[in-house]
């Protein structure tokens, strides 16, 4: 953790400096300098990057940081791509080569700008099938997430999508991580099982016993008419009650403990040392 802490320290003065950008050395696939992810995701994150890496060759690096300073969200995320090496070494042609990603994430609770930050930075191997369009989708489903600061779910849910993109690419299967909690319940479930309030279904039928129980008494009531007291409960047909779509995460249900320090990582791009060749990217602003 306090290495983690100096190493994030360090990298804020570097780039809110005018010299070249410093580049932390990475922790693993998961490297959360921000210190916004718990253990448990953290753990969920590390066996889905290490399944792609072992199936496809690629690599999929999580980076959270506390600040980026007046530095664009997209040339930080590029940096760490190529200064990470990330992505496997290979002949030119081979199709695992420069198969290297970034998940960035700036918080919002602690960036100078008073915005949150994300970019999807890709190499050259992944730009055919994780194309700029495609990682600015994954960052626009996490949005809900990324607006109620919950940081565990948003990126847990980008690091999958991506994941899932390598294994359709690479014809492989991520059934044996576990990627069952992303989109299994939506906002307003999540929020609900959370304690964030009822769940849908408990207040339709709330809703649907105080209307049986106003149309019993309606008839000896003055004043709400022969259908009752409906109106007071529901608006025009016109008004609605809104659109709440998308999926959810809550970030509760992942197994496991975190990455463990940051000692011993082998690095990036399996024995050939990384490609890093890159890129191109997509972000979004919260």
């Amino acid at each position: 953790m306090l290495h983690s802490a100096v190493q994030a320290i360090g990298l804020v003065l570097a780039l809110q400096g005018t010299g070249s950008l410093q580049i932390p050395q990475p922790t693993g696939f998961v490297n959360d300098f921000a210190n916004v992810l718990s253990s448990q995701t953290e753990q969920q994150l590390l066996d889905v990057a290490t399944t792609v890496r072992a199936r496809s060759g690629g690599d999929i690096a999580v980076v959270t940081l506390p600040d980026i300073g007046q530095r664009a969200p997209g040339d930080v995320a590029l940096a760490i791509l190529r200064q990470w090496g990330l992505g496997k070494a290979g002949a030119p042609g081979e199709p695992t080569r420069n198969t290297g990603v970034v998940i960035l994430l700036v918080p919002k609770e602690t960036s100078s700008d008073g915005h949150g930050h994300t970019f999807i930075a890709t190499g050259y191997g992944v730009e055919g099938f994780i194309t700029d369009a495609t990682a600015g989708a994954i960052q626009d489903e996490a949005i809900p997430y990324l607006q109620q600061h919950d940081y565990d779910s948003a990126v847990a849910l980008m690091t999958v999508r991506v994941a899932q993109r390598f294994a359709k690419e690479f014809n492989f299967s991520l059934d044996s991580v576990a990627t069952g909690p992303i989109g299994a319940r939506s906002p307003i479930t999540a929020r609900s099982r959370s304690g964030g309030g009822l769940p849908i279904g408990t207040i339709i039928m709330i809703v649907l016993v105080v209307m049986f129980l106003f149309n019993s008494i309606g008839g000896r009531r003055r004043g709400c008419g022969g259908g009752g007291c409906l109106p007071i409960f529901f608006p025009p047909m016109g008004g609605g009650w809104g659109n709440r779509g998308g999926w959810g995460g809550g970030g509760g249900g992942w197994g496991g403990g975190g990455f463990g320090g940051g000692g011993g990582f082998g690095g990036f791009g399996g024995f050939g040392g990384g490609g890093g060749g890159g890129g191109g990217g997509a972000g979004r602003s919260f």
